[in-house]
């Protein structure tokens, strides 16, 4: 087993001083977000450059990519709004693999229309669990396209925000094909 830390924790200006920062606590494997490229966690493009910037970096100081953060707000109340984030999850998803990882985690989101991480009482409703079952459902197309696996968690301000329903929400994905 490797212990590793979520790389976002160590806010710093370039990607190197994240890394060094990383290394510095004596861990080598993290959790990636976009913005420690300077880019939106969920970004529009990632130009191969940034991929092999990334994948140097992380070379040059041994620390592995467990999984990149490619959290959206899938139960979002705007069908625009979780169409454009599954768009995204798609730029992330041909990346990852260039990147050193075949892992994207996400959350369930919320029906709070500003705050992924607000609770917001629909949570609760059939039409916050439809929507999110949609969009996580075209999010595991994403993902088998591109041989990624999705790794969610329950949040607690999310639709998905307990180990029950987690387990409940696994039984209520479609089959792999």
């Amino acid at each position: 087993m490797q212990i590793g830390i979520f790389a976002k924790i160590f806010p710093r200006s370039t990607l190197e001083d994240t890394l060094d920062a990383v290394i510095q606590h004596d861990l080598h494997c993290i959790q990636f977000n976009m913005t420690c490229v300077g880019l939106p966690s969920m970004p529009e493009a990632i130009d191969s450059k940034g991929i092999a910037q990334i994948e140097a970096e992380m070379k040059s100081r041994k620390v592995t990519m467990a999984a990149v953060s490619g959290t959206f707000n899938m139960a979002h109340p705007d069908p625009q709004i979780r169409r454009d984030g599954l768009r995204r999850l798609g730029v992330l998803s041909r990346a990852c693999k260039a990147m050193g990882t075949s892992i994207i985690t996400l959350c369930t989101g919320s029906r709070d229309p500003n705050d992924m991480w607000h609770w917001h009482d629909e949570n609760k409703s059939s039409m916050a669990w439809h929507d999110m079952l949609e969009t996580v459902s075209a999010a595991v197309k994403i993902a088998e396209n591109s041989g990624i696996t999705l790794a969610f968690e329950p949040e607690r301000a999310n639709v998905v925000y307990n180990a029950r329903l987690a387990v409940n929400f696994s039984g209520a994905l479609p089959p792999r094909t």
